[in-house]
């Protein structure tokens, strides 16, 4: 069983060099247009996925040579080639983590599915300046990389506190229309006993 599960996918606007680190017992999916990425830095892939209606043709007969699985989609399909993928991984596999890298950039309706993305799953995303990810009730240690950390309430968060961070809070209620918590800095602890954050850690 792979402990994470890394999904490269467009838009190919983030520096791979910088956001990739090989790992043991890492599995590689390649979405769509991620596959060039991969294909470039002579990354194995395990698993690409995609109608590849934006892969060059000879590109795409390097995944379809080197890569250890294809799952082909129609163009015309209910939802998004990462949405697919996505999907299929949280089906057919186990693991301990689900990361994306990309996804973050390009067009703001594909930007807000992927968000829903993390709703419905476990995932988070990583591009050059952003590392986006979902907590749910409880105490969790953060150790941003970054210069800002920005909290949005998914679902209403109820007590909600911020301890070693630049801006602290004690046990506030952020809502889901709250934009309280924007462009925090520093690590710390964050608690809360119900509901869901979402958290942006982010450079200029």
């Amino acid at each position: 069983m792979p402990s994470k599960i890394k999904v490269f996918t467009g838009p190919n606007d983030y520096d791979f060099s910088r956001v990739y680190f090989e790992e043991a017992d890492e599995y590689i999916v390649g979405v769509d247009s991620g596959l060039e990425y991969l294909i470039e830095n002579h990354v194995t892939i395990d698993l690409a996925i995609g109608d590849f209606d934006s892969l060059d043709p000879r590109i795409l007969a390097q995944v379809e040579t080197l890569a250890h699985q294809v799952i082909r989609l129609d163009q015309e399909k209910s939802m998004t080639d990462l949405a697919y993928a996505v999907d299929y991984l949280y089906n057919h596999m186990d693991y301990d983590s689900l990361e994306i890298y990309g996804g973050i950039g390009g067009r703001v309706d594909h930007l807000m599915a992927n968000f829903n993305l993390m709703k419905r799953y476990k995932v988070s995303f990583r591009d050059d300046w952003h590392h986006v990810y979902v907590l749910t009730k409880g105490r969790h240690q953060i150790q941003n990389y970054h210069k800002y950390i920005s909290f949005f309430a998914l679902e209403d968060c109820y007590d909600l506190s911020l301890e070693g961070f630049k801006y602290r809070l004690n046990q506030y209620l952020l809502s889901t229309s709250d934009s309280l918590c924007v462009s925090n800095e520093g690590s710390g602890w964050v608690a809360f006993t119900k509901g869901r954050l979402l958290v942006i850690e982010s450079d200029d």
